[in-house]
C-alpha cells in the first residue's frame, strides 16, 4: 500500500476534473477489461486497427504486468469510481534497445480533455530516467486526435507512413525548446 501512495498524484484536465493517477499493477487486470468493455467502437478500432469484442485475460495481465517488464504503464482512476480505470497509457522497450513502443488509450468519456496528454507527458519523463532515447506510436492515419496530441508534445519526432499507419518516432534526447 505505501507503494502505491508513493506513485499517486492527481492529474487536473483542462475542464477542472482532478483524476488521480498511479502506476499500473497485476491486480488492475480486470478493471482493464472493464475499461475496454466502456470504450465505443470507433475508439477500440482506433487503438487496435480493427474491431475486438473484448480484451482477453492473457491480453489484459500482459498490459497489467508491464512493470515487470523492461517497460511503464499509468492509469487513471474515475474520480467518482476510484476502482474503474478510465486511461492507460504505457511503453514497452524492445530488448536491450532504447526504443520503446507506446500506445495510450482513454475512455470516451474522458476524452478531449488533455487526459492522454497529461498522461504522455508523465510517461515521456520516465522513459527519459529510464533511458529510453526513442518512443514510438503505431496510429491509424484518420486518427487525427492521437496525431495531434504527440504533435502537442513539442518534441522532435519522426513520422513514416506505411500501409495506412504513420509510425511516429519521438526523439526523446532532443527536446525542442518551448
Amino acid at each position: 500500500m505505501e507503494e502505491q501512495s508513493k506513485d499517486s498524484r492527481i492529474l487536473a484536465l483542462t475542464d477542472g476534473t482532478c483524476v488521480p493517477v498511479r502506476g499500473i499493477q497485476p491486480e488492475d487486470a480486470p478493471a482493464l477489461r472493464g475499461l475496454h468493455g466502456r470504450l465505443s467502437e470507433r475508439t477500440v478500432y482506433m487503438r487496435y486497427f480493427g474491431p475486438m469484442k473484448e480484451l482477453s485475460e492473457p491480453k489484459s495481465r500482459h498490459v497489467a504486468d508491464v512493470n515487470d517488464r523492461e517497460g511503464y504503464a499509468l492509469v487513471a482512476l474515475d474520480p467518482r469510481e476510484p476502482e474503474q480505470i478510465v486511461a492507460v497509457a504505457g511503453y514497452e522497450r524492445e530488448g536491450e534497445t532504447e526504443k520503446a513502443e507506446y500506445a495510450v488509450l482513454v475512455e470516451d468519456r474522458f476524452q478531449g480533455r488533455g487526459l492522454g496528454l497529461s498522461l504522455t507527458r508523465e510517461l515521456v519523463e520516465a522513459a527519459r530516467h529510464q533511458g529510453i532515447e526513442r518512443l514510438y506510436a503505431l496510429v491509424m492515419y484518420e486518427n487525427a486526435d492521437m496525431l495531434k496530441l504527440l504533435k502537442k508534445l513539442g518534441i522532435e519526432e519522426s513520422i513514416k507512413w506505411e500501409d495506412g499507419v504513420e509510425h511516429v518516432t519521438l526523439h526523446l534526447g532532443r527536446e525542442e525548446a518551448s
